[in-house]
């Protein structure tokens, strides 16, 4: 099979149309994805679900921070002590903590370097004080920031052993091998170290973080970590078993889950350090404390900085909100691990399954549904339903469920459906036009344009009205004009025909030298088919008759008599592999041709058929002429003169008709001289009434045969 082949099959089945645009549309997205062209989309679009709805738990209040503030930082500076502080203040601070009931208390601060010489104070003293208060605590977690050492970098500090965790399972090549880490005069006495690496997204904006970092073919936790490890004293050889109980992205990374705005006013609780400091102080001289001791029982206590000139601010979620501190990030994943508050992440294979799903459900729905309107409305809505579910599921059910691929994989989808669709559509429409602009009205081609896929060329069973014609001697008048002169005259008479026809919505199915072919109530269905061909019928006469009547002394009077019968017939392309025409075929199609011919036979103009005359009573007159067997059909039919449309007979036209309608009875009934002397009274009204003529000369023929009692009055024709 040739591609060509195969793409007109797909054509020709939407079904397979839908599939094939889908698996298209799913395959373009995921390559995409692959390479990360989503995932700054999908990280802001949890931004936004953070931003405007939220999520349902809130912050640990028993996660406390104590903040070095700009407020502290002006105390102290009045009272002459400058930034770096000496480190008794934190020894101060320890004491008064640990004594006060706190589980554990956290710095996030450098200590990686000697404190500074004072007037005052020798720093020696100073780091001693701080650290002989670390080790009555038993509870200080200090931090450390790991890097990779590369040929003529500094050594950096060392992290004792008694801080790292067995090694865990990572990349080697994500693996640290040197550290910025405290004093060891500090790490001696902290009950543990923990990781402070700040780690963002492609975007620069924080949202996750490694728990466990791989450092020297040992481990160490991450701040937050080695806080909650701490506080429920879960040793350091524990640390796998831990982190197999906290949920992580593919990467390995646990995803933080925000509660909400930072800072001062935000989730988690702010008290300045200076007041902190100060209450110890007075406590230490018997005096009444600024902050009561009680206010850090049984609480996690993080000591960081907050005061703009400290440069410790992070970019989060809330950056347009709110500047957050480092130690937030970190009071935010404590609470986090110690309420088991775990943003759930979508598993990257099931984020491929519901893109494939949505390409699937967008690429059905819109080869499905017909109306372009509706269709793309459904698959908006489908999807609008989804990004809803999506946004309740972040508030209701902690979980992220991807928005971005998704979304790209059901507009893609879209896109690619309406562009093949627009394409497909549009080589049928022109292969439509191509087929019925010869045939029909501009106003019938746009329907059927509209409607395309209604239509069948492959041949489909319709009721509709079929309409012959031709003109009355044609044969005699051809001989005596020239070619060029008979063709002209020819066509300007077709013209007048099929412009009339085409009024009336009827398709013109073909030309048969002076005949014309015409179909009524298809290819577009018309329930008033047989009536619009009726009223067809009368134009034509109408319209040749006053142009010829003008035209009297110039060319040919060309009469047109006219066939017309209502039924089923098949209806659809017929011809060679190389040429073919839109066309109908059977019985109904083959009567009509005859009637137009039975016309000869009683000298009339027009000749319907009992069904094209049942459909159409309540719009026109007729005169019932005869019930006839033609040749070759056993079936008899009743055939009525088409008069003009209904109310339109004159006085004369309705007693002619009477007389007519007494000579039939007679005539069935084979009273031979009543009928022709009724059909002699219509001869007095119009002497040249073909019907009656026909029938006196057919009275005078069967009056010598001997027909029998049971004689039905079927007159069978033997001629076409």
């Amino acid at each position: 099979m040739s591609i060509t082949e195969l793409f007109r099959r797909i054509e020709k089945l939407p079904k397979l149309q839908a599939l094939s645009v889908a698996f298209a549309a799913f395959i373009l997205v995921s390559a995409l994805n692959l390479f990360g062209a989503f995932d700054t989309l999908e990280s802001q679009s949890f931004d936004y679900r953070l931003l405007h709805v939220g999520v349902s738990q809130k912050a640990d209040t028993s996660v406390v921070l104590v903040t070095i503030d700009q407020n502290s930082l002006d105390f102290f500076e009045k009272q002459s002590v400058s930034w770096p502080w000496p480190r008794e203040f934190y020894g101060v601070l320890t004491d008064y903590l640990t004594k006060a009931g706190a589980k554990v208390v956290a710095y996030d601060l450098d200590f990686s370097s000697k404190g500074v010489d004072r007037v005052e104070s020798e720093s020696a003293y100073s780091d001693s004080s701080f650290s002989a208060a670390m080790g009555l605590s038993g509870n200080v977690v200090l931090t450390a920031h790991l890097w990779k050492h590369e040929a003529g970098d500094e050594e950096g500090g060392t992290l004792l052993p008694k801080h790292l965790t067995p090694p865990i399972s990572i990349n080697p090549k994500d693996a640290f091998n040197r550290a910025t880490a405290p004093l060891e005069l500090f790490q001696e006495q902290a009950a543990r170290v923990g990781v402070v690496n700040f780690e963002t997204d492609e975007d620069g904006v924080a949202r996750r973080l490694p728990l466990c970092y791989a450092y020297q073919n040992r481990s160490i936790p991450h701040f937050a970590l080695a806080a909650y490890m701490q506080a429920l004293k879960i040793p350091n050889e524990k640390i796998a078993s831990t982190l197999k109980t906290i949920p992580t992205d593919a990467h390995g990374n646990h995803l933080v889950y925000w509660y909400g705005k930072p800072g001062p006013d935000g989730v988690f609780k702010y008290i300045s350090i200076a007041s902190v400091i100060t209450s110890a102080y007075k406590q230490e001289s018997g005096g009444a404390p600024e902050v009561p001791p009680e206010i850090f029982r049984d609480k996690y206590v993080i000591v960081g900085a907050s005061a703009p000139g400290l440069w410790d601010f992070k970019p989060t979620p809330f950056a347009s909100l709110e500047p957050c501190p480092g130690m937030e990030i970190h009071a935010t994943v404590l609470s986090n691990l110690l309420n088991n508050h775990f943003i759930k992440s979508t598993p990257v294979w099931l984020i491929y399954v519901i893109s494939l799903v949505f390409a699937l459900v967008v690429g059905f729905l819109f080869f499905s549904i017909k109306r372009l309107s509706l269709s793309v409305a459904t698959i908006l809505g489908a999807l609008g339903l989804y990004i809803g579910f999506a946004f309740w599921g972040f508030s209701h059910l902690n979980l992220w469920a991807p928005l971005v691929m998704p979304s790209a994989v059901a507009l893609s989808t879209l896109m690619l459906s309406a562009i093949v669709s627009y394409a497909t559509e549009g080589r049928q429409k022109r292969e439509l036009r191509r087929i019925f602009t010869r045939y029909l009205s501009p106003q019938v081609m746009d329907e059927i344009i509209a409607n395309a896929d209604k239509l069948e060329l492959g041949g489909q069973e319709v009721q509709a009205s079929v309409f012959f014609s031709d003109i009355q001697g044609f044969t005699s008048i051809a001989e005596k004009l020239p070619p060029k002169e008979l063709i002209a005259y020819l066509n300007e008479y077709l013209t007048i025909g099929t412009e009339i026809i085409l009024k009336y919505e009827g398709m013109i199915d073909k030309y048969i030298g002076d005949a014309i072919m015409a179909i009524f109530g298809a290819p577009v269905t018309r329930p008033d088919h047989a009536k619009t061909a009726c009223l067809a019928a009368l134009e034509i006469q109408k319209i040749t008759d006053t142009f010829y009547a003008s035209k009297s002394h110039v060319g040919p009077q060309f009469i047109t008599r006219i066939g017309i019968h209502t039924g089923t017939m098949v209806l659809g392309n017929v011809g060679s592999a190389t040429r073919s025409d839109y066309t109908a075929i059977g019985d109904t199609v083959n009567l009509a041709s005859r009637l137009e011919g039975v016309n000869k036979n009683f000298g009339t103009r027009i000749l319907i058929s009992e069904s094209t005359y049942e459909q159409a009573k309540q719009f026109i007159e007729v005169r019932e002429l005869d019930v006839l067997r033609v040749k070759g059909k056993n079936q008899p039919i009743k055939i009525y003169e088409l008069v003009c449309e209904k109310g339109g007979l004159s006085q004369l036209q309705i007693r002619k008709f009477k007389h007519f309608e007494d000579g039939i009875k007679h005539y069935r009934a084979q009273a031979w001289n009543e009928a022709k002397l009724s059909f002699e009274n219509v001869l007095k009204l119009d002497r040249e009434d073909g019907p009656a003529e026909a029938y006196i000369e057919r009275c005078g023929l069967l009056s010598v045969q001997n027909l029998s009692e049971n004689w039905d009055g079927v007159f069978t024709l033997t001629t076409k």
